[in-house]
């Protein structure tokens, strides 16, 4: 502002200067031309001819103002043009959220005729419009414009593979998921979408190896990241095993084993393996291992498989087994009511009585009631065994294997969670307890960026 001010200053004294300069010089002009003699002061002369510059340039800019009318028009209906298109636009993105078709696809329309030079969300909203009314040729060609343009490739690839994932097609969603990857290699969420895509297609190897890059990333927590990877070996193990490839599966058995050596589904899993391979000593030792911490109901039936032979005449044989697993977790219910259960079906009712009334006081539940009412049936106590059933009927429910997303009950714990097929959603839970929690609708954002869910270990 300083040196502006300055210039302005310097202009002005300038000309002052000169006006005073040919103040103080007086003189005349003499101009002969033809018939004509013109006989002036020479200020005089100059102050027209200043006069005449200005009127020239006034009458040239009243011609470039005259002549821009028809580009100002133009302009004028442009911008009013594109205003409207905005506004089509508008209309028509939330004509798409509301569901809204017939007004969607009217508002695509528009727009397009509207901003016909855009290439971008004019056309993104033709797609969507497409979309909902069910238009699936018509939306994959739009979508196919958006990726056959730099700016806007990423928007079409995610068009076309929400179309895919509509069709079934999730091979093509995998590998238009794949493409969005290159485009942007940086980005985390692109990285699960295509981990999740990958667990859909079961491709279970491959999201291995996507999984590793997603913790690299740290795109997961790594609680969730650690429970997925246990999920996926367990069901590279189930596979193995399928095929018949034993080493395999304890491989990978092992692997689920040793990175969640409490989650008993792993514990299972290599114990059976290990039984069913010859080495009952190495499947007693998983199970030892995983009652120390997290005694579980399912761990009884391994438990009882891997029993020494019993002898006829020793009654008390396969209740001392038992015993070894409570001496492991004296102060656990299921330790109690498992060598209760097993001194019920050997007679050994003093002994169950006991056991039974240990774990009444250390946690009682329903299963324990049930156990309790049985135990009097074959006492021939009718009345109490009724007791015991009202009690059963009143007390807080036996946790279950239940998807956390839909709820559904399972005899076992599986990695996918059939037949909707979600991937490491069931939970040792009271269902009751998941009834209560609300679940997110399926959307284009969760179809795209829904994070597996993670075994609660």
């Amino acid at each position: 502002m300083f040196f502006q001010t300055l210039w302005f200053m310097i202009k002005t004294s300038a000309l002052i200067a000169a006006g005073a300069w040919l103040a103080t010089r007086p003189g005349y002009v003499d101009v002969s031309y033809g018939a004509y003699d013109i006989h002036a002061r020479s200020g005089v002369l100059l102050l027209g001819g200043y006069l005449a510059l200005l009127a020239l340039l006034l009458f040239y800019r009243i011609y470039i103002a005259l002549s821009d009318i028809p580009k100002a028009w133009r302009r004028y209906h442009e911008r009013k043009r594109h205003v409207k298109g905005m506004l089509a636009l508008s209309l028509g993105l939330s004509a798409v959220a509301a569901g809204d078709a017939k007004i969607a696809s009217y508002q695509a329309y528009r727009a397009r005729q509207l901003l016909r030079e855009d290439k971008g969300l004019s056309v993104f909203l033709e797609a969507q419009a497409a979309r909902l009314r069910g238009d699936g040729e018509a939306a994959r060609a739009s979508f196919q414009q958006l990726v056959d343009h730099r700016d806007t490739a990423f928007l079409g690839l995610r068009g076309l593979m929400l179309t895919a994932m509509e069709e079934g097609n999730l091979e093509k969603a995998l590998q238009l998921a794949r493409d969005a990857w290159r485009l942007h290699p940086k980005q985390p969420w692109v990285l699960l979408l295509v981990y999740n895509l990958t667990i859909r297609a079961r491709q279970w190897d491959e999201a291995e190896k996507i999984l590793k890059q997603v913790q690299r990333i740290r795109a997961l927590d790594f609680d969730k990241a650690q429970s997925d990877q246990v999920a996926l070996y367990l069901q590279q193990s189930d596979e193995a095993h399928y095929r018949g490839e034993s080493q395999n599966a304890i491989r990978y058995a092992k692997k689920a084993q040793a990175l969640a050596p409490v989650f008993v589904p792993a514990a299972l899993r290599l114990a059976r393996l290990y039984r069913d391979e010859g080495h009952r000593r190495a499947a007693v030792k998983v199970v030892e291992a995983c009652w120390r911490t997290h005694p579980h109901p399912e761990l009884v039936s391994v438990w009882d498989s891997l029993a020494p032979e019993r002898k006829a005449n020793d009654l008390s044989s396969r209740l001392r087994w038992y015993e070894r697993l409570l001496a492991l977790k004296p102060d656990s219910a299921e330790s109690q009511i498992a060598a209760a259960r097993v001194a019920m079906e050997d007679g050994l009712w003093g002994e169950a009585r006991q056991y039974l009334a240990m774990a009444e006081k250390l946690q009682p539940n329903a299963r324990l009631y049930r156990l309790w009412a049985k135990f009097a049936e074959r006492q021939q106590q009718p009345e109490e065994s009724r007791h015991w059933l009202e009690k059963a009927a009143e007390a807080k429910p036996d946790k279950v294997w239940v998807c956390r997303e839909t709820g559904r009950i399972y005899d076992q714990w599986t990695a996918v969670a059939e037949p909707q097929g979600g991937f490491n959603t069931i939970v040792w839970e009271d269902p009751q307890v998941l009834a209560g929690v609300s679940r997110p609708l399926l959307s284009e954002g969760t179809l795209l960026l829904d994070a597996p869910i993670r075994v609660s270990v």
